[in-house]
């Protein structure tokens, strides 16, 4: 059985929350609710739970200045958030998961699958915090950074770095200017709609390309852009005329 708190100061919303959880997904256990940044630390400090569902924007605070106040976080966090597009693109850029109010019951049970997989798997919520609070603050493009978490380890990485991304069935291998590749377990689609807004571009379906890293586009053989570690990614015929003219108007 997983243990979960929810922590939201807006009492419906709160409820409607757990009544979903409690009627659709019978291996999670509502220990408690809470309504405040001081109430829900008291409850997790008395009943350990697995996992918090937590509000971001509270009376008493943020759920970000709840993670502060722990020297050590031993649970998972899933977000519930009205839309706000700057914080969410922090919070998926620092691999929180998260749910958007109000409730969308398939985005809640894809978030329980998830949390199902992960929930024996090591997480360093110190490392995502830092990021999330870095990223809020910057909105320069290469000054932004990303958690990406491999099999074994948690990796902080400056977006400038990445020259490319290859699609590798449901996961995505990263590659570098200064550091080894990695083989991340979310698939491309998913790094291509954060990732987009800072100049990469999806060339092929197999691949999203670092636009700081174009070296140069040969058009023979169908098309192929050349990036800065000496790779040729090939173009796909259905991206072909929207790549020559995106970048031929750089």
């Amino acid at each position: 059985m997983i243990k979960a708190i929810v922590v939201d100061d807006e009492i419906m919303s709160r409820q409607a929350l757990v009544n979903i959880i409690t009627h659709e997904h019978s291996d999670i256990s509502i220990l408690s609710q809470a309504g405040s940044v001081n109430d829900a630390y008291d409850k997790i400090i008395q009943q350990s739970p697995d996992v918090v569902f937590l509000d971001i924007k509270m009376s008493d605070g943020s759920g970000f200045d709840l993670l502060r106040k722990f020297d050590r976080i031993s649970f998972k966090v899933i977000f519930v958030t009205a839309f706000d597009s700057y914080t969410l693109e922090a919070i998926r850029f620092s691999a929180f998961d998260y749910i958007l109010k109000p409730i969308n019951t398939v985005e809640l049970s894809a978030a329980i699958d998830r949390l199902r997989e992960c929930l024996n798997q090591p997480d360093d919520l110190s490392v995502k915090l830092q990021t999330f609070f870095a990223n809020l603050d910057e909105r320069e493009k290469d000054k932004k950074k990303i958690v990406l978490k491999t099999a074994t380890s948690i990796h902080l990485v400056p977006i400038g770095t990445i020259i490319r991304c290859e699609a590798n069935e449901n996961y995505t291998m990263f590659y570098f200017t200064n550091q080894p590749k990695l083989l991340i377990s979310k698939p491309l689609k998913y790094f291509e709609e954060i990732l987009e807004q800072y100049g990469f571009l999806r060339v092929h379906q197999s691949h999203l390309v670092n636009l700081s890293h174009l070296v140069r586009i040969d058009k023979i053989d169908g098309g192929t852009v050349v990036l800065t570690d000496n790779v040729s990614v090939p173009i796909s015929v259905r991206k072909r005329e929207q790549v020559f003219k995106m970048l031929e108007g750089m």
